[in-house]
């Protein structure tokens, strides 16, 4: 009885393998998956290219495993942003903190200074906020969707100790779908907060346009409200 390490692979099989590696890598490159998602599947493709004697149908299945894993999870973040209100016309509130959620496609806007500061990116005539300086988040990219014929404008920020937060406005008038958590007042604006184990969301309208604060749930949601309030200092 042969040992399987010992097997080693035969032309048709290097050929599949590499056709199959490809196949994987062209599908998670080309697809704005979340970061902890691509992560996951790299990792599991260097553990794979480390155990060289592993078998071809052990190895391959667990890369098959992981596509088939980065294939589901990438649906559900398609089915997410596909599903809404009914309404043709604008997105849910829950398409929209998907899309606060995804990785950015465009670099970091450029401060342009003011008072206070802000970024080269706006909705309407409202810049996204530059809050650099005065609370240590930084820009690190934006992204624009088209979601039930509506754009959502998305920059994203971390503060210093990596924490991660993308703020989402959407373009045109505010969503009739009405935001979802317990409602806060600083300086008579009303904020709707969520927090969950994962995340916290701050839902606001600000110059007549919905605008969507996801964060990881490690930022206290004092310190978003703080974020979403310096919008109207």
């Amino acid at each position: 009885m042969h040992d399987e390490h010992d097997t080693p692979l035969n032309d048709e099989e290097r050929a599949l393998a590499r056709r199959g590696e490809a196949l994987i890598a062209a599908a998670v490159a080309d697809v704005h998956a979340p970061q902890s998602l691509r992560e996951a599947v790299e990792r599991d493709r260097e553990r794979a290219a480390k155990n060289p004697r592993v078998s071809f149908w052990r190895r391959h299945s667990r890369r098959l495993t992981a596509a088939a894993g980065a294939a589901a999870a990438l649906a559900a973040v398609a089915i997410a942003l596909d599903s809404g209100t009914g309404n043709p016309t604008e997105p849910s509130q829950a398409k929209v903190q998907t899309a606060a959620r995804l990785d950015p496609t465009e670099p970091a806007p450029a401060a342009i200074g003011g008072t206070p500061p802000v970024l080269d990116v706006k909705v309407g005539g409202h810049n996204f906020p530059d809050w650099t300086k005065k609370f240590g988040w930084r820009a690190t990219g934006h992204r624009r969707d088209e979601l039930s014929g509506r754009t959502v404008t998305t920059v994203f920020y971390r503060n210093p100790k990596g924490a991660r937060l993308g703020y989402a406005v959407v373009h045109g008038a505010p969503l009739d779908d009405p935001a979802p958590g317990r409602r806060l007042t600083r300086d008579g604006q009303a904020y709707n907060v969520v927090r969950t184990g994962r995340q916290t969301t701050v839902t606001w309208t600000q110059g007549g346009h919905t605008c969507v604060i996801v964060a990881s749930s490690t930022v206290p949601e004092s310190k978003l409200v703080d974020l979403a309030a310096s919008r109207d200092a």
